[in-house]
């Protein structure tokens, strides 16, 4: 079924654009999840994560665009100290995710949002409070016309850098190479960040990282994922 219309109204944004779907299909028991976990665990626009009971001594570490939370569950699993913010637009995969988290018993442990990346590192975020960002496939919008739609773009990359503290890192992936080569030049020239791999480089893929479902569907049509990791300098 469509999501309800009264779903619909307590949690889709309109106010703010943004590009790419928001609406679409879930089960009946998924959105009771969703009524039933959002209210406990989102991240609405009038709060910070300073509202949000997040243990003191617990790194803070955000996955952007996280699609239906399979890469959410990894983190939690291998991070039981982290807690982990999500970031995602489309409700039927934060309907997804919602569900996933809480069969692997790590919902508690996350706080959700539906709203744009931009607004919650600008107005959810404070200045080095996030030990870490995941950005993992985003949308690559081929057509030369849309780039100015892809998410990393130059005054993104230095909200984003603002957000992470020093020595905190900033992990992308993405199997379009065009789009890898855009974070990677972008990111390579904005201040305070340190390509591991060196300037234009990638890095290998993380042994323990998880393969997610848009990284099989290249390897299906033939593409290899790259890999970027930066960390914020101390100094």
């Amino acid at each position: 079924m469509r999501l309800s219309p009264e779903f619909r109204k307590q949690f889709i944004q309109y106010e703010l654009r943004t590009y790419g779907r928001k609406n679409g299909f879930v089960t009946t028991g998924q959105e009771e999840r969703l009524l039933r976990w959002l209210p406990k665990i989102g991240l609405p626009k009038e709060m910070t994560l300073a509202d949000a009971d997040i243990p003191s001594a617990s790194p803070i570490v955000m996955e952007i665009g996280f699609g239906n939370g399979d890469f959410l569950v990894h983190l939690a699993s291998m991070h039981p100290d982290w807690t982990l913010i999500g970031v995602e637009i489309y409700l039927p995969g934060v309907a997804k995710a919602v569900g996933r988290l809480e069969d692997a018993g790590v919902i508690e442990r996350c706080r959700i949002t539906q709203l744009p990346a931009q607004f919650v590192l600008q107005h959810q975020v404070a200045e080095e409070q996030l030990d870490g960002v995941y950005i993992n496939h985003p949308d690559p919008w081929p057509k030369p016309r849309h780039h100015k739609r892809r998410l990393i773009q130059k005054d993104f990359a230095l909200l984003l850098v603002s957000r992470v503290k020093k020595g905190g890192f900033i992990k992308l992936a993405s199997d379009k190479p065009d789009l890898a080569e855009w974070m990677r030049d972008i990111l390579d020239a904005t201040p305070g960040l340190r390509n591991v791999a060196g300037v234009g480089g990638f890095i290998p893929r993380d042994e323990d990282r998880l393969e997610t479902k848009f990284e099989q569907r290249g390897h299906k049509e033939g593409r290899s994922s790259q890999f970027l990791h930066y960390i914020k300098e101390t100094t």
